[in-house]
């Protein structure tokens, strides 16, 4: 029983270094270099927006594989994700006098 936990434990640790840590790390240099070489509120708001997606599926399929932690650290991502991409679309009706 505890092997079959281990192994569990490892796909969890597995899953979470190749869908979560490293696509991260990618994300964040792609969004610092296109910030300082190309600063358009419209890409980042896109770039925000696709991120908030690829959360919402990490989520589900962190959800459908019963990996507990994986799940809750997934859900404070997604809600963080969905604040940025807010504060983006709020950034581009504000910049764009739609208020």
């Amino acid at each position: 029983m505890s092997t079959q936990n281990e192994q569990h434990r490892r796909n969890e640790l597995k899953f979470q270094r190749n869908f979560i840590n490293f696509p991260f790390l990618g994300f964040a240099l792609v969004i610092a270099i296109l910030n300082i070489a190309y600063p358009d509120i419209n890409i980042m708001m896109t770039l925000f927006g696709l991120f908030f997606l690829y959360n919402g599926g990490i989520l589900f399929v962190a959800f459908i594989k019963h990996f507990k932690r994986t799940a809750i650290l997934a859900l404070l991502l997604t809600i963080l994700s969905m604040a940025l991409f807010a504060l983006s679309l709020y950034l581009y009706a504000l910049s764009n006098h739609l208020f």
